[in-house]
């Protein structure tokens, strides 16, 4: 939780059930939690920012120079663990083409019209990252 904002972390503790999993600290849970109120949370804005910010951390994870093999094999798989609890996909991502969609009106969906949130979706995604990736 100490990469989150103030206001993540004040509505992670306002959560009926915090005392108790922090008491147990029980991180997947507390992940779990946080994806609920960053990544699909109703105020939030940002959902597909913080999405494809997620995506280039994970990108940028590199082996440091004198950091043993197996080291940076526990990291990864314990990066990998993270992003697959919070569901973060790495390509088409179906429901935000369908959060599109619906933000769009469209309430009974075709399989074209899916294609179609999908492609742009991930254009977008992709886009953000090179914007984030060039000088």
């Amino acid at each position: 939780m100490s990469l989150c904002d103030t206001e993540v972390k004040n509505q992670v503790r306002a959560l009926e059930g915090y005392r108790e999993f922090n008491k147990k600290l029980d991180s997947m849970t507390l992940l779990r939690e946080i994806k609920k109120i960053v990544y699909n949370g109703v105020d939030n804005l940002h959902v597909k920012h913080n999405k494809a910010m997620a995506h280039i951390g994970f990108m940028d994870l590199r082996q440091e120079k004198h950091q043993d093999i197996q080291d940076f094999r526990d990291q990864y798989m314990s990066v990998r663990k993270v992003c697959d609890e919070l569901e973060l996909t790495f390509g088409r991502c179906e429901s935000d083409a369908k959060t599109l969609l619906k933000a769009e009106g469209n309430k009974e969906l075709t399989d074209e019209q899916l294609k179609d949130a999908l492609n742009r979706v991930e254009e977008e995604h992709h886009a953000i990252i090179f914007l984030y990736k060039s000088d």
